[in-house]
């Protein structure tokens, strides 16, 4: 392990948040509208619980295989060519997960400020960003979402300005939804959370103890599922369920509605924040994609597989611009997710306890 990769675990608990929140949490509330209706951020509530329990998974396997990566795990417990074959499905995933974002950012983006800005441009830019910064090493990476995450002060201290003109009655009586709906509604939530599965990715490069990245991997997942529940919360009560229905954003239909003496636009200053932490979202799934394509092809290093997932995710990108189009592909992104982000990892943990497989020698995982 070189002192280069390493970050510590307060840059690890960034990496995760902001590999977490991106698109998604824009539209979060009506997406779980759709199912939960005004019980949704009990939905959002109970898929944190879910996360977290899926962290302890998480922490299982790698306390049983701390100096080693995801890629070396799978090889590990089921051999290299199995290993070396779904290491290539989990790359495929990365750039699924990072076409997906990038579509879903430019339809914002064109939708709320560069209506005439060919799609073109607005992904090659993004691509640009994406290139330039997931390149470096993970140390920078880390460094440079610590410091972004200065962009969700933003979003944490201008939202409750929507409480005092709010209506608790929209979401009474709690729980008429029903259970079923609830779940329902958590289940669909998951594409919020996907990111964490990048932990076991960077786990050996924390300097931390097992313990101590448990908690910080805990952290970032109370900070997440809280954040989405309290934005989730305040659009609730502060549309009706029938305005909800109308708002595929309702973040930002929030945030535009409030008044600034010396912002005429307060939602184009939100996007703008907003484009941040999409970008960070996207370079994530590029770190992650180029980390697997070098594990698979040892005599590359990792930097041209970041400009091949890039382009990758721009062409693929180019081929979904319709409403109906997006949606299809936000829904099978989803339950792929399910797959990469929990069946994989606890199918590996039953592995590792069912044949008593632990790391065994000095092998250390490698920045590729």
């Amino acid at each position: 392990m070189k002192n280069n990769n390493q970050i510590t675990k307060l840059q690890l608990i960034t990496f995760i948040i902001q590999t977490q929140i991106g698109v998604a949490f824009l539209s979060l509330p009506f997406d779980i509208h759709k199912f939960a209706k005004g019980d949704s951020w009990i939905s959002l509530l109970i898929t944190g619980v879910v996360m977290q329990v899926l962290v302890f998974f998480y922490f299982i396997l790698s306390y049983r295989f701390p100096k080693l990566d995801l890629f070396q795990i799978l090889q590990t417990l089921l051999g290299r060519f199995v290993g070396k074959c779904l290491t290539l499905f989990y790359f495929a995933y990365f750039l699924l997960t990072g076409s997906t974002i990038l579509i879903l950012f430019v339809y914002i983006i064109k939708k709320w400020m560069l209506p005439y800005t060919p799609y073109w441009v607005i992904l090659m830019l993004m691509c640009a960003v994406g290139i330039y910064i997931a390149i470096e090493n993970l140390t920078v990476i880390a460094r440079f979402y610590f410091i972004a995450t200065i962009v969700l002060l933003v979003f944490i201290f201008v939202t409750p300005m929507a409480i005092k003109d709010s209506n608790i009655h929209y979401i009474m009586p709690i729980g008429h939804s029903g259970v079923w709906k609830i779940l329902n509604g958590a289940t669909h939530a998951t594409l919020a959370w996907q990111g964490l599965e990048l932990f076991l990715i960077v786990s050996p490069f924390v300097t931390a103890s097992s313990k101590e990245k448990l908690k910080a991997v805990t952290l970032a997942n109370i900070f997440v599922t809280l954040l989405y529940t309290f934005l989730t919360f305040v659009c609730l009560i502060y549309f009706s369920g029938d305005e909800i229905m109308l708002m595929p954003q309702p973040v930002l239909y929030l945030l535009k509605s409030f008044s600034f003496t010396i912002i005429e636009r307060p939602d184009i200053v939100i996007i703008s924040l907003w484009i941040i932490l999409v970008g960070t979202s996207f370079i994530s799934y590029l770190y992650g994609a180029s980390l697997a394509a070098a594990f698979v092809i040892k005599k590359w290093k990792r930097q041209p597989f970041v400009y091949f997932a890039a382009l990758f995710c721009f062409v693929f990108a180019l081929f979904f611009n319709g409403e109906q189009e997006i949606e299809k592909l936000t829904k099978f992104t989803t339950n792929i997710g399910f797959i990469f982000l929990m069946a994989m990892p606890v199918f590996l943990l039953l592995i590792s306890l069912l044949f008593k497989k632990q790391q065994r020698g000095d092998l250390n995982a490698k920045n590729y």
